[in-house]
């Protein structure tokens, strides 16, 4: 006969009461599973240590000054870091090769959802800095302005030769230079610029933002799109100026680019908007452990020491709000 356990007004026979604890046990053992990304494994400390970051090789410039300074901060980082295509490092993310990523947009639905079926493990995106993509062409190329709607034909294949923009002095075909195919700025000229049409006309991957600069400089009649940190002028504290190897073209947003109307990319015309072509750059991570170094440098980026480092040491603008006001030079 069994023995029964009164509990209020329910008697629970013993065996049950068995089955309830041994359920209960399962399923604290399965939750703490799932807090710790599938895994019972205490991590060591050289992985709490490490930061890994996939980092798009557009952004290396101010990605390594910002690692610089976190390590310095945190002088027991051991920091593995890849510079590749944004396509490479989004799938090292899915593949949880990495557990960081710099990309110009978050995750999916789909991609997150792929990364919590196989791993077990959240995505965290955050925009942190705004980027610009920059048109930079010859020194001895006079042609200087160009429209929107232009670039938007040149990459579209409609227009093939300097002297179809309006104003053109420069005569000849264009030839037009990317990084690589995978690219951010290839994404940008595809999805923003072309709005979704094939990328068509004369075009170049140089296979790296410094080959691209190296590339116009020795061709009068090409066009490079890089990303705007690539030609900082590093000798310039007010980031005003560029990388003189080059010209950078100054971009409208009006159907003919004149001088009133058009901009060139500083940290000035980004944040009015006056600047056209622009896009947000995002840090993404997996990292569940919350003593990791790894989300340490997440939220390093977005507080106030890494948008202080965006700020004064790189041609892009932080996030946080920028306040702009006007001085007398004397």
């Amino acid at each position: 006969m069994q023995n029964n356990e009164k509990i209020g007004n329910f008697a629970i026979k013993s065996s049950r009461k068995m089955k309830i604890w041994k359920y209960v046990a399962i399923t604290l053992i399965s939750i703490s599973l799932l807090s710790c990304g599938g895994t019972a494994q205490k991590r060591t400390e050289e992985e709490i240590n490490t930061v890994e970051v996939a980092c798009d090789e557009t952004f290396r410039p101010i990605m390594e000054q910002e690692m610089r300074a976190f390590h310095a901060k945190y002088p027991e980082a051991i920091l593995d870091t890849t510079f590749v295509s944004e396509t490479k490092a989004i799938q090292l993310l899915l593949e949880d090769s990495f557990r960081m990523a710099i990309t110009t947009r978050p995750l999916s639905q789909v991609e997150q959802q792929s990364i919590l079926n196989n791993y077990r493990l959240t995505v965290e995106s955050h925009p942190f800095a705004y980027d610009a993509i920059a048109l930079i062409i010859n020194k001895d190329n006079v042609d200087s302005l160009i429209s929107v709607n232009d670039i938007r034909r040149i990459v579209t294949g409609q227009i093939t030769e300097w002297k179809q923009i309006p104003n053109a002095q420069t005569k000849g075909k264009i030839e037009l230079v990317f990084d690589d195919e995978n690219s951010s700025t290839v994404r940008f000229a595809r999805d923003s610029i072309c709005e979704g049409a094939e990328l068509k006309g004369n075009l170049k991957t140089a296979k790296s933002n410094p080959n691209v600069i190296t590339y116009v400089q020795q061709t009068r009649n090409a066009i490079g799109i890089i990303g705007v940190d690539w030609i900082r002028n590093f000798k310039d504290t007010t980031n005003l100026s560029f990388d003189d190897r080059v010209r950078v073209m100054r971009v409208s947003n009006s159907s003919i680019a004149e001088e009133s109307n058009s901009f060139q990319p500083v940290q000035y015309y980004i944040a009015t908007g006056d600047y056209p072509l622009i896009r947000r750059l995002y840090i993404s991570s997996t990292e569940p452990y919350i003593q990791a170094l790894n989300r340490n440098f997440y939220h390093y980026l977005t507080d106030t020491e890494g948008q202080l480092i965006i700020t004064k040491s790189s041609q892009l603008l932080p996030i946080v709000p920028v306040h702009v006001k006007q001085v007398d030079i004397k």
